[in-house]
């Protein structure tokens, strides 16, 4: 009974099924538990346990290679780990360490995601619901990066009056990195640093170039997939 149940789950995250699974996830932990964790609606050890159930749907996402299954849950058992020491230990060091592997997890989930969508085979809504998946895995990327930065450098970004100062671990950078890709620009945070006008403006290209080109194309290829093929001559 559990050989047979742990073969089924296996099966599913084969399937592209799991592009669908890794979407539901990143919508819920960044657009519910986020938003309700900044604003204390939601303790944070319930946002620690979202952030690790996507961390295992990542994982599980990409379950077809062995050797990247490893590396991903070495890299997914390290950020799990960090993010509960961060929680209690409140250490500069650590905070950073833990934010470093989460970008770390968040590019190569976005690269391998990136690799099983354009596998041979038709294209399905599934691969178009994972290159969604790859357009939030980026701004979920930046968001580490300025979090970084911020502690690093925190003249790096400059607050108007209707943000309080607090930058790091607040989710006001996840949000900014968001705005920043979709390029509206409201103009409450903005980034003065070198630095963070380099990643900014990184960012803004990013969020114009990648749905006109990869969407764009995962949907062209659909529709020519579904059109009849004329026939060969002998």
């Amino acid at each position: 009974m559990l050989l047979s149940t742990i073969l089924r789950h296996a099966r599913f995250w084969e399937e592209e099924h799991s592009l669908t699974a890794l979407l539901i996830m990143l919508v819920i932990t960044l657009f519910v538990v986020t938003p309700l964790a900044s604003s204390a609606i939601v303790g944070s050890e319930i946002t620690l346990c979202f952030v690790a159930a996507l961390t295992i749907t990542g994982v599980a996402a990409v379950s077809g290679n062995r050797r990247t299954v490893m590396v991903f849950m070495l890299l997914a058992a390290t950020a799990i780990g960090l993010d509960w020491a961060a929680h209690f230990e409140h250490q500069t060091s650590l905070w950073i360490l833990d934010n470093l592997v989460r970008l770390a997890f968040a590019l190569l989930l976005a690269v391998i995601v990136t690799v099983h969508i354009y596998r041979p085979g038709n294209v399905t809504h599934h691969r178009v619901q994972g290159a969604i998946c790859v357009y939030l895995l980026a701004g979920l990327a930046w968001s580490y990066a300025y979090d970084i930065l911020s502690v690093l450098d925190p003249a790096a970004f400059r607050l108007t009056e209707l943000h309080s100062p607090g930058l790091a671990g607040s989710g006001i950078l996840r949000y900014f990195s968001f705005v920043t890709l979709t390029t509206l620009g409201y103009g409450d945070i903005l980034p003065m640093s070198p630095i963070a006008r380099t990643l900014t403006t990184a960012e803004a290209l990013f969020g114009q170039l990648y749905p006109a080109v990869m969407i764009a194309r995962l949907i062209s290829l659909e529709i020519l997939g579904r059109q009849p093929r004329d026939p060969v001559d002998d």
